[in-house]
């Protein structure tokens, strides 16, 4: 063990600032490891201190029909110790005179040299309960010196801890010690040694302790708008709103009173009977067509949405001048047709309006003649509406004879314009 430290102790500077560094980069990834597996938990911390009879084996691990049979004697120091009740960590320390392979058949060096190694480990216990065997599968990082030379490599392999005693335990191990530099050269490495405790430590996970409940001032609920939602809740704390839009008023684009969720023409002022669109008015007279007897004519309110009677009595009373009969007879001449028809689509786009339509006659042929004339010739005109499509129950026929005239029967001009149909309509 004195000649591994005494060559330690003459190692160039270079050299041991280099196994500096790698002794500290060993004891930063021991530490993440410790902190990845480590539980708050209760186990014993045991550390320890142990010397071992090591072996080399480097042809073995070139070629299996080899192993165990040219293996190198040295020797060996260790430390292990527990974080937890599964897992320890080993820090191991390693010489031994031999001729180092280069793998190429040779020798690093000339003759026998020094070989030191050193690695740490992380163990895991495969039984976890305290027991006299205490198998264990290991891995961890290492560094090798051999004469001017440096390598590393990965310790990987399996061990048995005897425990003798609480505070004695002997340890048995066998190792493969993977390269993972250049000159390193893989081998197996074997060892048997002692180790003691240096003290025993009981690791207990504390208790948690339960802190009084923070002491939290209440804030003062303002609701500035008095809509039940306070100001801290409110993104129009100023205006009167509702829970569904953080406070705010339901939209209603149009402002015809019926919110935007609920209108089917939310651009468009409209009533709730529509789902807020306007009224149907085909007629665009303001009356809605289900309230409108009119629906296809402009009107007023007056008449139920229908027009004015006046605004008719033009179209009615040309109508009425161009309804012609035989001299001396009832029957209508064909070029009265047009107008009686005109008369029956008025009579059409507008249901509720009625019609009286009275016959006049001139003072030539006597009272009685001239009344039956009158009747059958406004009768005449009724007939030919009923048979255009209108109820008769919407038409109503007088005749007056002569006893109307409108002019003076003694003249020929005068005794023509006492000859005539009056159409009157009335709802």
């Amino acid at each position: 063990m004195l000649l591994v430290l005494v060559a330690i102790k003459n190692l160039p500077a270079q050299r041991l600032f280099i196994i500096r560094r790698i002794i500290t980069s060993s004891f930063i990834l021991l530490g993440v490891t410790v902190a990845a597996v480590s539980q708050p938990v209760r186990f014993t911390k045991t550390p320890a201190m142990g010397v071992h009879l090591a072996y080399f084996d480097f042809k073995g691990a070139g070629k299996l029909s080899s192993f165990g049979r040219s293996m190198k004697p040295g020797i060996a120091i260790h430390f292990q110790n527990s974080f937890s009740k599964q897992f320890d960590y080993s820090i191991t320390l390693a010489g031994s005179f031999l001729e180092f392979p280069d793998g190429k058949g040779g020798s690093l060096g000339n003759g026998k040299q020094l070989l030191l190694e050193n690695d740490f480990s992380v163990r895991a216990r495969l039984v976890r309960s305290p027991a006299l065997f205490n198998p264990y599968v290991q891995a961890g990082l290492g560094w090798s010196q051999y004469n001017s030379h440096y390598g590393m490599y990965s310790p990987v392999g399996l061990g048995l801890q005897v425990n003798v005693t609480p505070d004695i335990f002997l340890l048995v191990n066998t190792q493969y010690r993977i390269k993972l530099t250049a000159e390193q050269h893989p081998h197996f490495f074997h060892s048997i040694g002692i180790a003691g405790a240096i003290t025993r430590k009981k690791i207990v996970q504390a208790k948690p302790v339960s802190l009084p409940p923070p002491v939290v001032k209440q804030a003062a609920h303002i609701d500035s708008d008095g809509d039940g939602i306070i100001d801290s809740l409110d993104a129009c704390a100023q205006v009167p709103g509702v829970v569904r839009y953080q406070g705010c008023p339901a939209p209603d684009r149009d402002g015809d009173g019926i919110l935007d969720s609920a209108d089917q023409c939310a651009d468009v002022k409209g009533v709730a009977a529509y789902k807020g669109c306007p009224m149907p008015d085909q007629d665009l007279d303001g009356i809605a067509d289900a309230e409108d007897k009119c629906p296809g004519m402009a009107g007023s309110a007056v008449n139920g949405g229908c027009p004015e009677i006046e605004t008719l009595k033009t179209m009615i009373n040309w109508a009425a001048q161009h309804i012609f009969f035989e001299t001396g007879s009832y029957r209508l001449l064909p070029r009265s047709f047009p107008s009686l028809d005109s008369v029956a689509t008025v009579l059409k786009k507008i249901p509720v309006l009625l019609l009286t339509i009275e016959g006049h006659t001139d003072n030539v042929g006597g009272v009685p003649y001239n009344r039956t004339l009158s009747e059958k010739r406004a009768g005449a005109v009724m007939q030919y509406l009923i048979n255009a499509g209108i109820a008769a129950n919407r038409l109503q026929a007088a005749g007056y004879g002569q006893q109307n005239p409108v002019a003076d029967n003694t003249t020929s001009s005068g005794r023509s314009v006492n000859r005539r149909v009056v159409l009157r309509l009335r709802y």
